[in-house]
């Protein structure tokens, strides 16, 4: 009998089989559908959760990690209970010990028939078989039997517990109904679910509410938008934030902001003020240190901060100036006048009207805008960020701020800002004679015209978009061309002169930047108009014309002959200066005029001699003056010389008290006759010339003038005077410091009494001129008594001329 295992028995074995690994499946199934949903509401329940806390979408990593753990946890799931147990071998052993467990009608038949079936299974077994006892075989083939009978009624459901599966089954239902209910009752959850853990979208929630930031920025509250949430504000100015709603949302009834600094400072939400529908407003005062702010408004909160960086403002790094002058100014040649080119040191330029300026700034950052305001004028210089061309666009506006015309700054060789954004290149023309008017037919131009005083405010942006909030100022003064100015006189003339005169001139006249002509302007009493005469000597554009009486410097003369003028007559002249202002001039300057009456030459003659019996009385009352002093001086020293009854110290001191005060008054008056002798010079020194000029002189009378008194006077004055005064201050300073005198009062008294022989010399000739001018003066009265009865004879011959006709 061959002893093998009956079909009936792995047939049933087989099936067990089948059953386990579509239990464990079903269960495996169930268990992971539960696990998927549960892993559905657990994240969407997290994000919940998270929203109502903060009012934000959980972050994308923490979405990411929530995905991957939810995914992990499907995946150990899938492993342990589905994919595990099916890789599990269920061998027929093992399986018939399955149904012995749950058959006791078995008996350990099962197990005995598959193990004797597996025993035999070999080659070498199947040989051993034939050497088993008979009854042995006997009894295996009766259990081989046995066990394919009782096999055959076996049920193997009743091998599986149920309640596993069935536990896995009711929640996987649960699972499929609240899938089933949510999709029905809020199919928009699967969607929130995918775009928040599928797409892992940055905004998922539908917010009520929606909030915008963007910043206010000064000068002119310029609106700053956030770019990927960062801004950059310029250090030290105040910051302030606008928060307004997004199109289509709902505005919350109070928006809070809370920020911290890099320092680490932070700020607890505060509470923003409303600024209009839909706009809520918050300043932070003189921002230095960057910072990052949230702001939350109803149910909406941002996700990620705004940053603002602070940065430094644009300036002014250096200013450079290069000037074209007016041509007739001669200030562009090297050497002369101003530089053309030199660097501002101070907020202010001085500079001749009319002249072209070209200012050249330097930044400290570089520059996308400048903005250049006047008194009358906007100017806006920007430089397209791609092309990197520069454009400018003048505004001339009215007292009002009104713009009249609009013009565009053209310049193909300037720049106006230069390729590294660092270089400003600004052209002005300063003039007075140039005026914007609306219908001022000009469309492009180079220069900018602005007024002789103009005060320029400077606005700089830069390639952060920030504007220095305090502008730069620069004050420009144009210097007009001023009037020549002309300190001249008439000198050796006095109010009157005789036909035959000439009128010497001296002085100097000044202009800016160079003289033009320079020419006598006269008229007589009963003329209105003036007539002219230039100088021989014209300035070749000098700034300074010297009129000394030197060989260098002639003085000018005026020759009154020429003109044929009459007794009493009166003559006005002045000198007029004009200059090289071809622009708004030229500007012309009357010097002094001097009005002069036509005198004969004895009439002038004998004014002269009055004028030097007056200096004679002068010079008269200076001697005595100082005949006085010296007999002052005398008599103290004297007394201080003869011997007193009384020797006491006392007595000496008392003695030199009256020397030292008489020595000291004798220096005063020493010193001022000095200066009044010299006067008295100067003096007979205008009479000698006001008789030159007026050609009333002879070689004897100047000689007389000369030699006798007026050298004579300057010889005194540099020795006799200086001697004495210098002696008398010595004596005075020996007394005043109580020390021996280096000279005593008596050489002092000889010194003077030198001093007054040799004054008195001058008077005697002094007084010998007189009657010189005596005879002239009876010369005079014998021509007038000649005039007066010549006039008498006609007058009677007229009268008997009548009487005869009569």
């Amino acid at each position: 009998m061959k002893l093998t295992l009956p079909e009936q028995v792995d047939a049933i074995l087989s099936k067990l089989r089948s059953a386990i690994r579509r239990y464990v499946l079903l269960r495996g199934l169930a268990v992971l559908l539960t696990t998927l949903v549960l892993v559905f509401w657990v994240t969407l329940f997290v994000d919940f959760l998270w929203f109502k806390s903060t009012k934000l979408e959980l972050p994308q990593a923490a979405r990411l990690a929530i995905i991957i753990a939810g995914l992990s946890l499907i995946v150990v799931v899938l492993f342990q209970t589905v994919i595990w147990q099916l890789l599990v071998q269920l061998k027929r052993r093992a399986l018939a010990l399955l149904l012995e467990k749950h058959f006791p009608e078995l008996n350990d038949r099962l197990i005995t028939a598959v193990e004797t079936a597996e025993q035999i299974a070999s080659s070498k077994e199947r040989k051993e078989q034939n050497a088993l006892p008979e009854l042995t075989r006997v009894m295996l083939a009766k259990t081989l039997q046995e066990a394919s009978q009782i096999t055959e009624s076996l049920d193997i459901k009743e091998v599986f517990n149920p309640r596993p599966i069935k536990k896995a089954a009711i929640f996987a239902g649960i699972a499929i109904l609240s899938i089933a209910a949510t999709a029905a009752a809020s199919p928009q959850t699967f969607s929130h679910w995918s775009k928040a853990y599928v797409n892992l979208s940055q905004d998922y929630w539908d917010h009520l509410n929606g909030l915008n930031a963007y910043l206010l920025a000064q000068p002119g509250d310029r609106v700053r938008q956030f770019e990927d949430r960062l801004c950059k504000h310029a250090a030290g100015a105040d910051l302030t934030i606008i928060v307004e709603t997004k199109d289509g949302k709902q505005t919350p009834d109070s928006v809070y902001l809370s920020y911290r600094s890099v320092t680490g400072a932070r700020i607890p939400p505060t509470k923003m003020s409303p600024a209009g529908e839909g706009k809520f407003r918050y300043t932070i005062g003189n921002l230095v240190d960057d910072i990052e702010f949230h702001i939350t408004g109803g149910d909406f909160t941002t996700s990620r901060p705004y940053q603002v960086i602070t940065v430094p403002e644009p300036s002014l790094k250096s200013l450079t100036v290069q000037c074209n002058y007016p041509d007739y100014t001669n200030w562009n040649s090297p050497g002369i006048g101003e530089e053309t080119s030199y660097l501002l040191t101070a907020s202010q330029l001085t500079i001749p009207i009319e002249s072209e300026l070209l200012l050249i700034s330097r930044t400290t950052k570089p520059i996308t805008e400048a903005n250049i305001s006047g008194r009358d004028f906007e100017l806006k210089i920007k430089k397209d960020a791609q092309t990197g061309i520069c454009s400018g666009l003048c505004k001339f506006i009215d007292e009002r701020g009104v713009t009249i015309k609009q013009v565009h700054l053209a310049d193909t060789n300037l720049a106006l800002i230069d390729e590294t954004g660092y270089i400003i290149s600004i052209p002005f023309f300063i003039t007075q004679r140039y005026q914007i008017k609306p219908d001022t037919k000009l469309d492009v131009f180079p220069n900018i015209p602005i007024h002789k005083n103009e005060s320029l405010r400077i606005y700089l942006e830069d390639t952060d978009g920030i504007i220095n909030l305090e502008p730069a100022r620069l004050q420009i003064h144009g210097i007009e061309d001023e009037s020549p100015e002309v300190h001249t006189r008439l000198t050796g003339i006095g109010k009157s002169i005789t036909r035959k005169a000439f009128l010497p001139m001296i002085g100097e006249v000044r202009d800016d930047y160079g003289l033009a002509e320079l020419h006598f302007e006269y008229r007589l009493n009963q003329e209105k108009e003036h007539q002219s005469l230039p100088l021989e000597r014209q300035p070749q554009g000098e700034q300074v014309y010297i009129m000394q009486g030197t060989e260098s410097a002639p003085k000018p003369r005026f020759d009154v002959l020429p003109l044929e003028l009459k007794l009493d007559d009166i003559l006005y002249v002045s000198l007029v200066a004009s200059d090289n202002d071809n622009l708004n001039g030229p500007h012309i300057t009357r010097g002094e005029t001097s009005r002069l009456k036509i005198v004969s030459d004895e009439e002038l003659l004998s004014n002269l001699h009055q004028d030097e019996l007056n200096l004679r009385k002068r010079f008269e009352q200076l001697i005595e003056e100082l005949t006085r002093s010296r007999d002052d001086l005398a008599n103290a020293n004297t007394k201080a010389e003869k011997p007193a009854d009384d020797d006491s110290e006392s007595s000496l001191s008392e003695n030199r008290q009256l020397v030292a005060e008489s020595t000291q008054r004798t220096l005063n008056t020493v010193r001022k006759d000095k200066v009044d002798t010299d006067a008295i010079r100067a003096a007979f020194e205008d009479l000698r010339e006001e008789m030159v000029n007026n050609r009333l002189d002879t070689p004897q009378v100047r000689r007389r003038l000369d030699n006798n008194i007026i050298e004579p006077l300057t010889r005194i004055i540099a020795e006799d005077f200086a001697t004495a005064e210098e002696h008398l201050r010595l004596l005075d300073y020996a007394f005043r410091e109580n020390s021996t005198p280096q000279f005593t009062a008596a050489q002092c008294i000889t010194d003077i009494d030198l001093l007054l022989t040799n004054l008195r010399q001058v008077l005697l000739e002094m007084r010998k001129l007189e009657n010189f001018q005596e005879v002239i003066e009876l010369l005079k009265a014998i021509i007038d008594d000649e005039k007066d009865l010549r006039k008498k004879t006609e007058d009677e011959r007229k009268k008997k001329l009548i009487d005869l006709l009569n």
